[in-house]
């Protein structure tokens, strides 16, 4: 078995757990019949201390276990558990305090609130991106390029010893910065790495990005609605009650995991068309840049139709160059990251499958700020 079949049958196993474990919650009323005497606090970080220990054996595995067993890294077990234990606790930590927002504006204002309270902490989150990204997995901040500012955005270069770290674009939309990992100089061609940050510029210049950001947000907070409107037991004044509906939104989100990645697939396609139509290298260039980018990856050179759909927001290889080889001159933006910028954002609520999934289960590097095309 292949590294990334491997990383994809934990992924589909770890959401799976949680799942079944968040449906069985619902079903038989948990989380309001065991948090009737206790306090928010308990309740709060009782939770999530369970969550840490669910996900504790998939984030071995997938972040220690496998990377060794495939030869991609060798930490040791005491290295891996120190990056391990400082990103868990930077999480809980902000899915703490977020809850703990959410629940004291739903008891003053009610759902709408609580609604106004989730999604100021997903724009804090978006705001928050770049440091949070460098607190959880110790990125270092090696400074700009010296193509920094063309274009109007500047680019950052993050020391990651995580050779699947792909960097992406942070800020809020109008204030964005591009990251890229810092071997990319020493891996990439000149010519191959400035047809990389075009392409991201254009995802922050033809507003795909902005786009995305805006469709997860929407996402989210609609899925928050519905839970606290439709799921019994679910409601914004009690910490079990908002536990009731952050189980909910959990079950939202794993609609999101098989419907957004099309979306964001689609959005892949679109930049590289509008990249490959206005960018002066041309395309063999940013093909070549893309190919060079995948290897470092250690992604598929392709997958099966049905695969691709349900599993996975960035093409594999083979269909992102054949969409390259035909020239498209009338692209329609698409939301870009939708699919990975929602799971990020769903920490605003206890979002439990933000680090289960196939492309970051035990991969700090990656929680923050995941894989990107």
């Amino acid at each position: 078995m292949s590294y990334p079949k491997a990383r994809l049958l934990l992924g589909v196993s770890g959401v799976g757990t949680f799942v079944v474990l968040a449906t069985l919650a619902l079903a038989l009323g948990l989380p309001v019949a065991w948090s009737r005497d206790l306090g928010d606090f308990e309740v709060i970080s009782t939770a999530i201390a369970l969550y840490v220990i669910v996900s504790a054996p998939f984030d071995w595995l997938g972040g220690y276990f496998l990377p060794r067993a495939y030869g991609l890294r060798c930490d040791t077990a005491g290295d891996f558990a120190g990056r391990w234990a400082r990103a868990v606790s930077v999480q809980a930590g902000v899915m703490g305090v977020c809850l703990a927002g959410v629940l004291s504006a739903g008891r003053a204002g009610g759902l709408p609130g609580a609604g106004a309270a989730f999604g100021l902490c997903m724009v804090a989150l978006v705001v928050l991106q770049a440091p949070l990204a460098r607190v959880v997995a110790g990125l270092r901040d090696e400074g700009g390029e010296p193509v920094s500012g063309r274009g109007g955005v500047s680019v950052r270069r993050y020391m990651s010893a995580d050779p699947g770290f792909t960097g992406g674009v942070v800020g809020p939309p109008g204030g964005e910065s591009i990251v890229i990992p810092a071997h990319w100089r020493q891996r990439l061609s000149p010519w191959n790495l400035q047809a990389i940050l075009t392409r991201r510029r254009h995802a922050v210049t033809k507003r795909a990005r902005a786009f995305g950001i805006g469709a997860a947000v929407l996402w989210n907070l609609g899925g928050f609605v519905c839970t606290a409107l439709l799921v019994p037991g679910a409601d914004v004044t009690t910490a079990g009650g908002l536990l009731t509906l952050a189980l909910g939104l959990g079950l939202w989100t794993f609609v999101g995991l098989l419907a957004l990645p099309t979306p964001s697939r689609r959005a892949v396609y679109a930049i590289d068309q509008s990249t490959a139509n206005e960018n002066r290298l041309g395309r063999q260039t940013l093909a070549t840049a893309i190919r060079q980018v995948h290897d470092l990856q250690h992604d598929e050179l392709r997958r099966g139709a049905w695969i691709e759909t349900v599993f996975h927001p960035i093409p594999a290889l083979d269909h992102r160059l054949d969409n390259l080889a035909s020239v498209d001159t009338k692209t329609v933006m698409w939301p870009w990251h939708l699919a990975r910028t929602s799971l990020f954002l769903s920490w605003a609520c206890f979002g439990f499958l933000s680090r289960a999934v196939h492309c970051n289960v035990g991969l700090p590097d990656m929680w923050v700020l995941l894989p990107s095309d």
